[in-house]
């Protein structure tokens, strides 16, 4: 049995030989008719390696010309590349092989039949905008928003911390201008504090977009005073000694009161503002005196402006000049004194001129036939007299000079005799210490 079995193997051995080769290659030839090798293109996004290399050089980097998506050729039989997809390849791009500081080499690596398909040969590059990598702190500062309820201020406002530092790069973090914690206090009454995100600003005001940017810190602690407000006078005092013939007339000012801020207790002790003298001294001033006075100084200690604008007052200290005119004083209104029991005393004039100084508003409404006076004629006998008058001034007035008025005096008992009074002249007044003579 063997032997045949070796016989059969062994007749015509060489043409079996070449049937199996012939079956071979024809296998071979029907297999590439139906399953060629073929080219296909696929798509993947490129993997960063090394991230951190350049910005341990202090380097910032910024994928550009959308480079970390990349389409590549395989080759291969088309029975193997129909069953791949874009997720069976992996595109790789190690920073630690930067050329140029602009781009990166990408090795793009089958995950599956790598033996039978092959990646183009083609260079794929992922292009970088590097930039130097820059840090830098900025002071925080407190933005309130609203206003606190009716009779409230907004008082201190404090941050915790008060440094923010940026990191990132530098054609983002040199646009930067504040830092800015926010907070809302409309109609707020208490006290408040809260924990806010800083926001950043450039110059021109307008927010900075941070996605490429690092802080050292994400929250701040923000905390605002909220005082109690209240109007309040101002007192303005004055020093100095004016030059002869001008008088001080009164002090104009604007505005009137101010509103200040405090806590409760501190305000309930103050009702007006004392502007101290040596701040507006009159001394040989000549007419009025025009003034900003800052009174934010001048404030006690726990309260400040509720408006920092109404701490400069606008002040003008009234200042005018003496006038002088002359009036008539009736002789009807001079009271003679001292005058003898037996004697009585006639006015020559109806009245007697006088010249006074004061105010030319006061002057203007000064009505001379309101004016009295009185003379003294003690010892004095029949005969005229010239008599050194005193007129009776309020004390907005002052006399020019000694005025003086002629009396004639008569003895009662010819007045009796002759009936009537001299032509020309009147009767004065007569005090009580004269001696009625009709």
């Amino acid at each position: 049995m063997l032997n045949k079995i070796i016989k059969w193997i062994t007749n015509n051995f060489g043409l079996k030989i070449l049937a199996v080769i012939f079956a071979g290659v024809l296998w071979l030839a029907v297999v590439n008719i139906d399953d060629p090798v073929t080219t296909r293109s696929f798509t993947t996004t490129v993997s960063v390696e090394n991230g951190d290399y350049l910005t341990g050089i202090g380097k910032y980097y910024e994928i550009i010309n959308n480079s970390n998506t990349i389409t590549f050729k395989v080759s291969g039989k088309r029975s193997y590349l129909e069953r791949m997809g874009n997720s069976d390849f992996r595109a790789t791009a190690d920073l630690k092989m930067i050329e140029n500081l602009n781009r990166v080499p990408v090795e793009i690596t089958p995950q599956r039949y790598g033996g039978y398909v092959t990646v183009a040969s083609k260079l794929y590059y992922l292009d970088l905008d590097v930039e130097d990598l820059v840090s830098k702190p900025f002071v925080i500062s407190v933005q309130t928003d609203g206003k606190p309820s009716k009779q409230h201020a907004l008082g201190e406002t404090s941050v915790s911390p008060t440094l923010l530092r940026v990191s990132g790069p530098a054609s983002v973090v040199d646009t930067i201008d504040k830092a800015v914690a926010a907070v809302n206090v409309e109609e707020m009454s208490q006290d408040l504090t809260d924990s806010v995100i800083p926001i950043l600003y450039n110059k021109d005001g307008n927010e900075v977009d941070t996605k490429d940017l690092t802080f050292n810190i994400q929250n701040v602690m923000v905390s605002v005073r909220i005082l109690d407000t209240k109007d309040v006078t101002l007192n303005f005092q004055t020093a100095g000694t004016l030059q002869e013939g001008y008088e001080y007339v009164g002090i104009e000012y604007e505005p009137q009161t101010v509103s200040v801020k405090g806590a409760s207790a501190v305000l309930n002790t103050v009702n007006s503002i004392t502007i101290p003298e040596e701040v507006l001294d009159l001394t040989d001033a000549t007419g009025n005196i025009e003034k900003e006075v800052d009174i934010s100084a001048y404030l006690p200690e726990g309260v400040s402006l509720t408006k920092s604008n109404q701490a400069k007052i606008s002040v003008t200290v009234k200042i005018e000049k003496h006038e002088r005119r002359k009036f008539e004083l009736p002789t009807a209104n001079i009271t003679v004194g001292n005058l003898g029991s037996r004697y009585a005393a006639e006015f020559l004039t109806d009245t007697v001129a006088v010249e006074l100084e004061g105010l030319a508003s006061e002057l203007d409404t000064l009505d001379a036939s309101t004016l009295t006076g009185s003379i003294d004629v003690s010892g004095m006998t029949e005969g005229e007299h010239t008599v050194n008058l005193e007129v009776n001034l309020d004390s907005k007035f002052k006399l020019v000079k000694n005025a003086t008025v002629t009396v004639d005096i008569v003895t009662a008992s010819s007045i009796r005799a002759v009936g009537f009074q001299k032509p020309g002249t009147i009767n004065s007044k007569i005090s009580d210490k004269t001696a009625p003579y009709l």
